[in-house]
Parts: structure tokens; C-alpha cells; sequence
């Protein structure tokens, strides 16, 4: 059997994404989701940095943290919010070429101010693109079918990583799952997700007020 490499399955990460994005309409962008402090606009758009982040370190090139907390990403501005979705397919696009060839994945990089190998930096895109795709869904109404060899990709750089992400502020504290949990969910659990998570009714939202 022939696996995909980790190119591939970066790819793969992000291509899970944008499918999920398709799905989504634009008066869905005040819903919640998974990530507490994100509503799905938000979600969109710290995606967005995350194409910017990914296409930068893979190509080599200094990352400015400074866009990080850009509201809309840079290249989004101007732009109304349904007009989006293409922008960012191009920035996508970019992203996955620069890391498509072997060399990428080779040598160390700096990330949020910490020199680290780009294997892991690789790795980790790969996670972060697949549990976002999730939390997309989720919100959404969608019902996401994650490949077992990204779910397996994610599962084994979170069981390194989270840790440290946690003790860093990037991901939320690890949630207990009963015996026999799927392979997915496990890695949900690592990343600070219930994945028995969804979203509020629509009707008790606007009771309470909210967008």
C-alpha cells in the first residue's frame, strides 16, 4: 500500500479546508464554533493567515508576526466577505506549492519567534489545517469526512507537540474521552476539542440577542 507523503498530506490538509469553505455561506460568519474565542468569520480569517504563515516559511522568507492580528488578513481587505472564498483558493494554492517539494521540509525555521525544525512545522500545518477544517464543518451543518492518514498525521505531531502549544497559549487544555475513542476524536481531545461539540440553535441565539 501506498501512503502519502508528508507534501502530500499537507496538500491534502488544506485542500480539506477550502472543500469545507465552499459549503459555507456568508450569513453563517457570526455563528459559533469549537474554538470558543472565534465565530466562523473569525475562523475564515485566521485561516487566511495561516495560507500567509504556511506560503512564508515554506518558501524561506521572513514571516511578520505583526500581520497576525490583521482584521481582515491583508490581502482580504477591500474585499466583500462573499467574495472571500477565491482569495483564499489562491493563497491556498501558494501555500501548498511552496511545501510540495521535499527541500521545504528540511533544515529549521523561525515561528512565532522559536527556531524550530520545518519537519515539525510541517507537521503541525497539517494538524491545524485538518482540525480547522473540523471546526468549519461542525459549525457549518457540514459532516466532514477527515482521511484516516491525516487524522493519523495529527494525532501523532499532537501527542509531541500540544504540550508545548498548550503551555504557549495556541491550544486549550486536553479533553477526557471515554474508552474507545475513534482515532479523530482522540486527536480533538488532544487539540482542546470535545468533539461532541455543536453549535447552538439558530433560535436561541437570536433570542439571547446574538448575531
Amino acid at each position: 500500500m501506498s501512503y502519502p507523503s508528508s507534501p502530500e498530506r499537507l496538500g491534502q490538509s488544506i485542500d480539506l479546508f477550502m472543500r469545507v469553505l465552499t459549503g459555507v455561506s456568508v450569513d453563517q460568519y457570526g455563528d459559533a464554533t469549537p474554538c470558543a474565542a472565534f465565530t466562523v468569520r473569525d475562523l475564515v480569517n485566521h485561516t487566511a493567515k495561516m495560507f500567509l504563515m504556511t506560503e512564508a516559511v515554506g518558501a524561506g522568507t521572513e514571516w511578520d508576526p505583526s500581520i497576525a492580528a490583521a482584521d481582515p488578513m491583508p490581502f482580504l481587505a477591500g474585499t466583500p466577505e462573499t467574495g472571500w472564498p477565491p482569495l483564499l483558493s489562491e493563497r491556498a494554492q501558494a501555500a501548498a506549492k511552496t511545501w510540495a517539494v521535499p527541500q521545504a521540509w528540511e533544515g529549521e525555521a523561525n515561528l512565532s519567534g522559536s527556531l524550530m525544525a520545518t519537519a515539525t512545522i510541517g507537521g503541525i500545518l497539517i494538524a491545524e489545517f485538518t482540525i480547522h477544517a473540523w471546526d468549519l464543518a461542525v459549525a457549518t451543518g457540514q459532516s466532514p469526512q477527515i482521511p484516516d492518514h491525516l487524522a493519523e498525521s495529527s494525532l501523532e505531531i499532537y501527542r509531541r507537540e500540544a504540550p508545548r502549544m498548550r503551555g504557549l497559549g495556541l491550544l486549550a487544555d486536553e479533553v477526557t474521552l471515554d474508552a474507545g475513542a475513534s482515532l479523530f476524536d482522540q486527536v480533538l481531545a488532544l487539540s482542546g476539542r470535545d468533539p461532541r461539540w455543536r453549535p447552538p440553535p439558530r433560535a436561541a441565539r437570536a433570542h439571547s440577542g446574538e448575531a
